[in-house]
This record gives C-alpha cells, structure tokens and sequence, in this order.
C-alpha cells in the first residue's frame, strides 16, 4: 500500500465506513446475480467520485471493495462468471488523489476478468461523455451501478443521472446532500446558485421549495422532490432513500437508490439492514415533517401509513408490494399484511381455497385494507 501522506488522506467518519460496507455488500449481490445470466456479456461499476482509495484509519474505500465484492463473486463456488467482463470506471478530479488511487488498486492482484480504469475529470465530463458518445453512435449501455459520492450539494448533473437511468439493468445509488441543497436556497446571494440548483434538479421545480422552512423540514422536503424527479423518469419505478443520521439524530447526508427493477431495491434494503445492524447508523424515514426511525421489526407503524395510502378500495398485490419496497423498510408487504389482519382491517380476496399461512402472492386475487 502506499504511504500515508496526510495532505492527501483524511479520517473516514462511521457514517463513510457505513456507507462503503452498503456498497460493498450489494455489489457482491449484484455481480453474482447479474452475472448468472449469460445474455450479460459485460457489467459495469462506475465510481463518479472515487477519492485517493483509503483513509488513515481504513484501507477501504468504495472502489476498493467495489472490486473485492467482484473478486468474491467470481470466487464464489458454482459462480459462472468465467466468460463475464467486469469493468470499472473510477472517476476523479484532484490528482494527488487519483495518483494514490491507482497505487492502491495496483497494489492488489485482480482476476483476470476485471477490467479497472482510473480517469482525472468531473463526474459530469467524464461519465456524461461516455454517454453522449453511445447516444450518438445509437449503442446501448451494458448493464451498470453507478455509485455517485459527491463532496457537497453540486456535482452532481440530473441529465446524467437520468441518462444512466435510461437504460435497462443500469442503477444508481447516490449522496443527496439534501442540507446542503436547503442552504444553496436559502442563501442571500441566491442567484448564483441558480445554475447549481437547475442541474441538480434539471429543470426549475425547486422554485417550488419554501425557503423559510426550518432546514429539518427543507432538507426532507429538497428530498421529497428528488425522488419525484427521478419517479418521473421512464420505467423508474422503484425509488428510496435512506436518510444517514447519526446516533445523535443528526442528518448527514441521503443516500438515494433508483432502478428499474424491483429486486434490486429488495437486494439495496437487505444490505442496509445487515449493515444497521451494526448500530453505526440510523435510517430515517425520509417523509416530509417526520421523524421516524426505520424499524425493520416494527410493522405495525408502517401498516397504519399504508392503510392511509392505500385503503380503502381493493387492490392488486403488485401495488402493496411496490408501495412497501418504495415507501417502507419491508421488502415486501406480508409483515404489514399479519399486523392488519390481526387487527381486523385487512380483506384477502382469493383465487380458489385460501392459503393456510402466510399471504402467497400467486393465490391473491386482491386485497381491500378497511380504513
């Protein structure tokens, strides 16, 4: 490993470790189960702000075990990732430490099917190129997790975000500085941040923030309509985040996860619940005026708020499910379902004899909460 040099490298607080053992976590998922399919020739890792790639007090860093999580899934016994291409974009502006990024990656050996490449630029111009240059060419994007960790409210373009989003299997989980974002409007010399504020949200829907709100309130309300801007997206359906509070109660920062496709919101939630295990962190419901703390073990809180979303008129199990992947700590609705229907407000239409235990997605006609 190279030298410690301390103009370069800086403490990694626990809410980074944290956030570097989610990605790490999900990355392993999400190589082994990507991989597994033999029409995906080629995944792809993208690390929009890579940093120097170890801290003082730690050797990891998200690209560090973006690349490990790889390791660990080709090793992985009955893996079938001989004939897979894992390829690795890092991304970083300062030299010094994309300098001693590349040192740290170099100084490990890697399987021969990962791919790592380590480019000096902004997020913007470097991953917003490579897009335009497949916009053009009318080439499509390989399958893609995009892990976007800016330094601060700015950086961080909603036309590429969106772009990535695009196209299918391509996911992004990203830092939204929320608080900072809240300070960007409030601030007296407000026009600078205009151009700021328009690329973070991409276009001028955040005219429609209050700026006197106390910043609690701003910083979940600056959430709230992210999330609707990336919900606003074509086939994104499947939106969370996960506000990184410290064990004071104290906001550090957002992280949002976006994707197409259902399972990978399941596969994010379980690595942030193995992860809040450790008591590092707390994640907080993100919703407007609230301050609920996730309880992965406490249904009966989140049944009440979907019983307000959702009761009322029968419905699909797919809705219940999407709102407790996008709207809840669950992976699925059936924890909230037990606690309804021990309470006597949860009908179950069924198709033919009703199941014995449990609430079987294939036997469900509809279901009707009572409010």
């Amino acid at each position: 490993m190279p030298s410690i040099n301390p103009r370069t490298l800086w403490e990694a607080k626990p809410h980074t470790l944290a956030k570097i053992e989610i990605v790490r976590r999900y990355l392993y998922l999400w190589f082994s189960i990507l991989g597994a399919n033999p029409a995906n020739k080629q995944l792809v890792y993208v690390d929009g702000f890579s940093g120097p790639g170890q801290y003082t007090n730690s050797e990891q860093s998200s690209p560090v075990a973006a690349l490990q999580s790889a390791k660990a899934a080709i090793e992985r016994p009955g893996a079938k990732l001989d004939n897979v291409e894992l390829s690795f974009l890092f991304v970083e502006k300062r030299r010094e430490f994309l300098e001693n990024l590349r040192t740290v990656v170099s100084g490990s050996s890697w399987p021969p099917q990962i791919q790592w490449h380590a480019e000096q630029g902004s997020f913007e111009e470097k991953v917003g190129g490579i897009l335009g240059d497949l916009r053009r060419k009318g080439q499509s994007l390989a399958p893609t997790f995009a892990f976007i960790d800016p330094f601060g409210a700015t950086g961080l373009p909603f036309s590429v975000v969106a772009e990535i989003l695009s196209y299918p299997k391509c996911e992004v989980l990203l830092n939204l500085d929320s608080d900072g974002i809240g300070r960007l409007i409030t601030a007296q010399e407000f026009e600078k941040n205009q151009k700021n504020l328009d690329s973070l949200f991409g276009d001028q829907s955040w005219k429609e923030l209050n700026p006197s709100l106390p910043m609690g309130k701003l910083a979940a309300a600056v959430l709230a309509l992210y999330k609707k801007r990336l919900r606003s997206l074509p086939h994104v359906r499947y939106v969370f985040a996960f506000a990184m509070n410290s064990r004071e109660g104290q906001l550090n920062y957002h992280l949002v996860f976006a994707s197409q496709h259902p399972l990978g919101l399941e596969k994010m939630k379980e690595a942030m619940k193995a992860v809040d295990k450790t008591g590092s962190y707390s994640f907080s419901d993100d919703t407007v005026g609230q301050e609920l703390l996730f309880d992965f073990n406490a249904p009966a809180d989140w049944a009440a708020k979907m019983q307000v979303a959702l009761g009322g008129s029968s419905r699909p199990y797919s809705e219940f499910h999407d709102y407790a992947l996008n709207e809840t700590p669950f992976i699925n609705p059936k924890a909230m379902f037990k606690h309804l229907k021990d309470i006597g407000k949860l009908e179950v239409h069924w198709r033919g004899q009703p199941a014995k235990t449990g609430f079987p997605e294939d036997k469900i006609s509809s279901i009707l909460i009572v409010k």
